[in-house]
């Protein structure tokens, strides 16, 4: 009896611990994802400004065209 007691103390504490590490694990993921998607959110938005500098300047090239 104090055998499947102790088996089970041991048990016990194994799944604490590998709960603990995939707690620490998963809060990792979310930080990790978290900052995944702000540097992309800051990538988009560089995008939309280097497409509105190509826009102008193709704009301003069709004017230069358009005035010879």
């Amino acid at each position: 009896m104090e055998e499947l007691i102790q088996s089970l103390e041991e048990r016990i504490q194994k799944l604490i611990s590998q709960h603990n590490r995939l707690k620490d694990s998963n809060q990792a993921l979310h930080s990790g994802k978290f900052l995944l998607s702000r540097q992309k959110e800051l990538l988009l938005n560089r995008q939309q400004h280097a497409i509105l500098q190509i826009q102008t300047l193709v704009s301003r090239l069709k004017t230069l065209e358009s005035e010879r």
